[in-house]
């Protein structure tokens, strides 16, 4: 029995295209195409097609619904358009008037939505045993997706759980690699906090995700008490890096 409700997120350099901020309208893509995500699926064109006809902006129930974190309660705009091109499943949405509309146009202008994901229901999907990573999947197989039943696109203020995102990419990445992104991550959302005028609920939202990092740069902290043969720089320096970070943000 397929999943009546699931989640893909993914990743792109151009996830969020452009934000008009007089006209409150931004654009980007809420999925790409072809991208092998976390759980050995591959998104195909096509696979948003039939949805979007019945219930997109332009249709006679237009039910697709542009969330915050997959919040049904935390919807920061209105679809004006949903469509595929050749990248994957592009959207503009017009923010709203009220406080979360216009917290989401602050919080894209200064880069700290640069992810979004979906939340679906699998209506086709082929399995493809002769895909080229398949013996690599542990699922026992990659499968494409070409026929998807589309709830809701989410813009998200954290990381995903896609294989393409920050969070789990930093699985491949060295030691310090993974530190960088991570200080990166937080340096952006320090400064938005210090400077924006957002509304108190959001700057508290983000403060958790400056906690979770936290906690994943002690749990970083850890692993490295034990020499790291694919680490680039000195230990000793990474673990001043984490001190310094932690101490920041207690």
């Amino acid at each position: 029995m397929q999943n009546l409700y699931q989640y893909k997120n993914t990743f792109l350099a151009a996830q969020v295209k452009d934000v008009d901020q007089k006209q409150g309208i931004v654009s980007g893509y809420f999925s790409a195409f072809n991208n092998v995500d976390a759980d050995g699926d591959i998104i195909r064109s096509g696979a948003f097609t039939k949805t979007i006809r019945e219930n997109g902006p332009g249709s006679s129930k237009p039910r697709i619904k542009h969330l915050m974190n997959h919040d049904v309660n935390q919807v920061p705009g209105v679809l004006q358009v949903l469509k595929e091109d050749s990248t994957g499943l592009y959207y503009e949405s017009k923010a709203g008037t009220h406080t979360l509309g216009q917290d989401y146009i602050k919080m894209v202008e200064s880069g700290i939505i640069t992810e979004h994901s979906i939340g679906f229901r699998t209506v086709k999907r082929n399995q493809l045993q002769d895909y080229e990573g398949y013996k690599s999947n542990p699922s026992g197989g990659w499968f494409e997706i070409t026929e998807v039943k589309l709830w809701e696109g989410s813009s998200l203020t954290g990381w995903g759980a896609n294989e393409n995102t920050p969070i789990t990419g930093l699985k491949g990445l060295s030691i310090d690699q993974q530190l960088q992104k991570m200080l990166e991550r937080s340096n952006a959302l320090e400064k938005f906090c210090r400077n924006t005028t957002a509304s108190d609920e959001t700057i508290e939202l983000l403060l958790i995700e400056q906690k979770q990092l936290t906690q994943l740069i002690i749990d970083l902290q850890k692993q490295i008490t034990q020499p790291v043969e694919e680490t680039t720089v000195p230990i000793s320096d990474i673990k001043n890096l984490i001190h310094q970070f932690t101490k920041s943000v207690q």
